[in-house]
């Protein structure tokens, strides 16, 4: 993060190809549960899979374990969530012993939450996951610097399988990834969640106390975040996960400036929704982090940091204003790829980044294969890290030690090239696959959907989130497209609909046939208020005022009924 990455190479040399070949063989031979379990049949005679070779072991993987989806593990997943959960049943369920958190997804296409089972793995086998969290809260550069961390410890739901004598043999949270492995990281079990220690902590490098993180109100919970983080003119990273939520960060400031520089210069902390059982906490750290004998970071609020912020002035008309507010700012650590990238005008703003789709896939705890996506979708059709092409595209595909094999992701990468220094791909995220949208014989992807907008924006004025349904309410079927404006709308808005039309019969032929013979209509566009277009991907619940924390996705194609429906209601240009 300190330096800019090696320029890419389009092509493995013979030692770099190798080096990832032997990786490869390492991981495989540390499934322990597939090496042990493994026959091999040779003239009618079962053979040890324990007597073959790391090399046979994998060439047996290979070309025997087939694709996976969700839905295979669900049957076994579901017994986690069964009325009465007995340890008997979900012990070495998918990998050794009992999960210690269960990851639900952030969002999906299919509606549905899915969920992971985590197991905890020896320190050697973790190496990847260590690094990550490492990454995700980097140290100072000056020694004195602090992140701004937006991880939420909040859970859906406590597990608690019983042993045969009914008691609880383990408390496991159901949460988003993030969540479960920050608690790792600072030793906080869920079991502990109901003593003062989790909300008296202070998270070393940190600039928000750890109570912050337990705030499940959206917007709550992005106010004390900007808070404190306004408090602390050394800020030097800032990490929300997704753009997504770094947009929505950078909108909190903005809409609520006089706000937060009136806490610091009071050293109230207001009566917000959702903070009741923090606020005393949080206003102890606010007004003296060292009270009470904690040895914590002081976030006293001081005239000088108030009078500072007041003369930086509320200066969104200015590109690069946070590096005003904290002028040792100098990275953002959020995934903006896909759906994420939508933001990235308006974030750039605030902060000015440059090629946020270039990512590199490091030394995995799990195995990635690449499957063709011009290839039959069969396991046969795999290929390795050493053996991807630069330029081509495929669907990654997973085999974890929490026991999912050759899983699909449904995620279409593009090979930008490798690491000259090791020869890992380096990958750019390209969308999700069979996302797309079809009336007639057309199918336009998601990736054609946001080029039609990306053409489009100036004319909207400047899209920051969109997503598209089928509309039937006319005799003839159109695209409806729901946007998130970034300010004011165009001056030329009312010609967009027949622009979008003209750039979805540019990007798509049979769109194109399909509309000349009237098969499909000019799109509709409906222009709705920031955060309407994440609530789409709450299907089948009642819409709320606030967004969950565990929301922080939406499908660029939405074709829940309900969903429709509801979006429905706004407005047409």
């Amino acid at each position: 993060m300190n330096s800019l990455p090696p320029v890419p190479i389009v092509s493995l040399t013979a030692e770099l190809a190798e080096r990832l070949r032997e990786q490869a063989l390492d991981e495989s031979d540390a499934l322990q549960q597939f090496r042990a379990a493994l026959n091999l049949t040779d003239g009618g005679n079962q053979i040890d899979a324990l007597e073959h070779s790391v090399e046979k072991l994998f060439e047996v993987y290979h070309n025997s374990i087939g694709l996976s989806v969700y839905e295979d593990y669900l049957p076994v997943i579901s017994r986690f969530f069964e009325p009465t959960c007995s340890k008997s049943s979900v012990e070495n369920l998918m990998a050794p012993g009992l999960p210690i958190f269960i990851a639900h997804s952030s969002g999906t296409s299919g509606g549905a939450a899915k969920y992971f089972p985590k197991y905890r793995h020896p320190d050697h086998m973790s190496r990847a996951t260590t690094e990550t969290v490492r990454l995700a809260d980097p140290q100072s550069k000056s020694g004195t610097g602090k992140n701004c961390i937006m991880i939420s410890l909040a859970y859906r739901q406590v597990v608690t399988p019983l042993d045969e004598d009914g008691d609880v043999a383990k408390y496991i949270p159901v949460c988003l990834l993030t969540s479960g492995l920050g608690r790792i990281e600072n030793n906080m079990p869920v079991e502990r969640d109901c003593l003062s220690l989790p909300l008296s902590r202070v998270f070393p490098n940190y600039s928000s106390p750890a109570a912050v993180s337990f705030i499940s109100h959206y917007k709550s919970f992005l106010f004390m975040h900007a808070l404190f983080a306004l408090v602390e003119p050394k800020l030097e990273t800032i990490n929300t996960i997704f753009t997504t939520s770094f947009r929505d960060l950078c909108r909190t400031v903005d809409d609520h400036w006089e706000d937060l520089v009136h806490c610091i210069e009071t050293g109230v902390i207001p009566d917000i929704d959702g903070i009741e059982a923090v606020k005393d906490n949080l206003q102890v750290r606010l007004c003296d982090g060292s009270a009470k004998g904690h040895h914590l970071v002081s976030f006293s609020p001081t005239q000088g940091r108030a009078e500072e912020l007041r003369r930086i002035g509320k200066a969104t008309d200015t590109p690069g204003w946070f590096k005003q507010i904290w002028p040792q700012l100098h990275a953002i650590l959020a995934n903006a790829s896909g759906p994420f990238a939508t933001v990235i005008p308006e974030i750039r703003h605030y902060i000015g980044p440059e090629d946020l789709n270039l990512y590199k896939l490091v030394g995995s705890d799990d195995v990635i294969e690449f499957l063709p996506v011009d290839d039959p979708e069969e396991y046969k059709y795999l290929t390795q890290s050493w053996n991807v092409e630069s330029g081509k595209k495929y669907e990654v595909v997973l085999t974890t030690r929490d026991g999912f094999w050759r899983y699909r992701l449904g995620d279409v990468v593009e090979i930008a090239g490798f690491d000259p220094r090791d020869g890992q791909p380096l990958i750019r995220y390209i969308e999700r696959r069979n996302m797309h949208i079809r009336l007639a014989n057309e199918v336009t992807t998601e990736t054609q959907l946001r080029q039609v907008v990306d053409a489009t924006s100036d004319l909207f004025g400047r899209v920051s989130e969109f997503c598209v349904s089928p509309d039937y309410r006319q005799a003839v079927a159109r695209y409806a497209f729901i946007v998130e404006l970034q300010g004011n709308p165009g001056a030329n808005i009312s010609v967009v609909p027949e622009a979008l039309h003209d750039q979805l019969q540019k990007h798509n032929e049979n769109y194109l046939k399909d509309s000349r013979i009237g098969k499909i209509g000019v799109p509709c566009v409906r222009v709705v208020g920031p955060g309407t277009v994440r609530l789409t991907s709450e299907s089948g619940r009642s819409r709320r005022r606030v967004l969950p924390l565990d929301k922080l996705r939406c499908p660029v194609v939405v074709w829940g009924e309900a969903d429709r429906a509801w979006l429905g209601r706004t407005g047409y240009v």
